[in-house]
């Protein structure tokens, strides 16, 4: 059976920021907590999963906290629930958080949704488009695709600015993903 490597984890905000700086990797930051059974089966499913592994080390500094020990950080957040994540930038700034347990397939799509929201606000959307398309080749069934293909949608959109892209985009996800949260945000008139 196959274990987390906690040797490639931090458990120090200031060290994981001194990571996540000299790195220039963003942290992803899990809070948890003894009793957590989500927590349990994030370390005995998602974690050790191989291609989870894989996309976590190379693209995030892993922190994890206890949601009990951490009060300071924890009320930053307003972090509540466990397992929770936390996508920020080297000073700490939240660029994207979910709560609750999340198998392997989910959590490698979060992951891109995270690695999307570092890189958008810094004017790469190149690299947010490609992770995105990524993510939506081998997921594109997974009920999380159609957040996917928004996030990429409002990338290229941010990248050319052309409307008629990000209109065929959305017209994509209302037709492939019709009961999605992302196909009731059609922002046009003349639907």
């Amino acid at each position: 059976m196959l274990e987390v490597d906690w040797e490639k984890w931090f458990f120090n905000f200031e060290a994981a920021s001194q990571e996540s700086k000299k790195s220039r990797r963003p942290i992803l930051l899990q809070f948890h907590r003894v009793q957590c059974s989500g927590c349990r089966k994030m370390y005995a499913v998602t974690y050790p999963d191989p291609e989870v592994s894989a996309e976590l080390y190379q693209w995030f500094v892993p922190l994890r906290l206890d949601i009990l020990k951490e009060h300071y950080i924890r009320s930053s957040y307003s972090a509540v629930w466990t397992p929770s994540f936390y996508f920020l930038d080297y000073r700490g700034k939240l660029l994207h958080s979910l709560p609750g347990y999340l198998p392997p397939e989910d959590f490698r799509i979060v992951m891109r949704l995270g690695l999307a929201a570092y890189h958008i606000p810094r004017g790469k959307y190149s690299e947010a488009i490609e992770i995105l398309t990524d993510g939506l080749e081998q997921f594109s069934t997974n009920p999380r695709a159609a957040t996917l293909r928004f996030w990429r949608g409002m990338a290229n959109y941010l990248k050319t600015y052309d409307s008629q892209q990000f209109r065929e985009e959305m017209l994509e996800i209302q037709e492939t993903y019709p009961n999605s949260p992302e196909a009731r945000m059609w922002p046009w008139e003349d639907r």
